[in-house]
């Protein structure tokens, strides 16, 4: 399955990862006495900002974290709902996978204690350098799934999750009742409980991905379609830059676009800075894949005609498209 792009459903998607904590296995995990502990109350990024510590309280931190995550394992069960929505997953046939900040002996031990079968793929803490919301762990499962990034979903009840969906190009779903000031900008679904997710599942509703919200509200849904079905061709000279033009084109809802011959050279990353360091030297369509992946992972570089001839000033761009949308 995929998402009938420039919309998508959950129930479209081709791969599935779950967050373990608060969405499949409860236990009631609380770190603020370890914040306190380490941290002075502030809520750090337990993980991450661990390299911060003396060697003797890093230590302790792993310590802490392992016997509390141990200790909330032997009191395990399902959040309610959760065993319906992998059944579900397991009827539509579904590749899935555990990714979870937790240590992997807390993950296994929960799992039995709820009499849970893991599926093949489980990602903690304990596997590589990397966890979420870092992308490179998501996308690193997705690999080990087959799966593409743009047609996952990530599923989770943390913030994190979500900035981890945004940053690898996922789709994302929140499971949580109450949500804390300033998580509602990085949302497109919200279910206040995993069996609100399982209504989300079996009804296919089409949803306005994230990064095309805007362009909703602006000029409304159909504008959204139409525009998606366009492919540009990209200017040999773009005003101000190349970034700055493609990113005003793909925010409009522009679905396709029709690089230049030749490579991203250092020049075209002296005058594009948002493009990633790494691009130089990259075919050209290859850099303006990879620039779209992350942000507008629905656009892509497409080939073989048909493609519009639009105005090099970025600030045109929005009176272009609407004409050609038909808006």
């Amino acid at each position: 399955m995929t998402f009938k792009a420039p919309f998508w459903s959950p129930s479209q998607a081709s791969a599935a990862l779950f967050d373990w904590d608060g969405v499949i296995a409860e236990t009631n995990l609380d770190f603020t006495e370890v914040r306190k502990k380490y941290f002075g109350g502030r809520p750090a990024m337990l993980l991450e900002d661990m390299a911060s510590l003396e060697p003797a309280a890093r230590a302790g931190l792993k310590r802490d974290l392992e016997d509390m995550e141990l200790r909330g394992a032997e009191r395990a069960r399902f959040v309610p709902g959760a065993e319906a929505v992998l059944e579900w997953v397991g009827r539509s046939g579904i590749p899935w996978a555990v990714v979870s900040r937790n240590c992997g002996k807390s993950i296994e031990k929960a799992a039995a204690v709820m009499g849970m079968t893991l599926p093949r793929t489980v990602r903690s803490r304990d596997d590589g350098r990397c966890v979420k919301p870092d992308p490179r762990a998501l996308c690193e499962v997705c690999g080990e799934l087959s799966a593409d990034p743009a047609q996952t979903l990530l599923i989770g009840d943390h913030i994190y999750d979500m900035m981890g969906a945004r940053r690898a190009g996922m789709r994302g779903v929140l499971v949580r009742s109450e949500i804390a000031p300033g998580w509602e900008k990085w949302l497109e679904l919200r279910c206040r409980s995993m069996s609100e997710l399982l209504s989300e599942l079996s009804s296919a509703s089409e949803i306005v991905p994230w990064e095309y919200q805007e362009t909703v509200l602006r000029f409304g849904r159909k504008f959204l379609a139409s525009a998606y079905k366009i492919t540009l061709k990209i200017p040999e000279t773009c005003k101000p830059s190349l970034d700055s033009w493609i990113a005003a084109a793909a925010s409009l809802g522009v679905g396709g676009f029709e690089p230049p011959d030749g490579r991203f050279e250092p020049s075209c990353w002296k005058s594009s800075p948002s493009f990633d360091p790494s691009y130089m030297g990259l075919d050209m369509k290859e850099a303006v894949r990879r620039f779209l992946r992350t942000r507008w992972p629905f656009a892509s570089v497409r080939e073989g005609g048909g493609s519009l001839e639009p105005p090099p000033r970025a600030d045109e761009l929005a009176d272009f498209v609407e004409s050609a949308a038909g808006a």
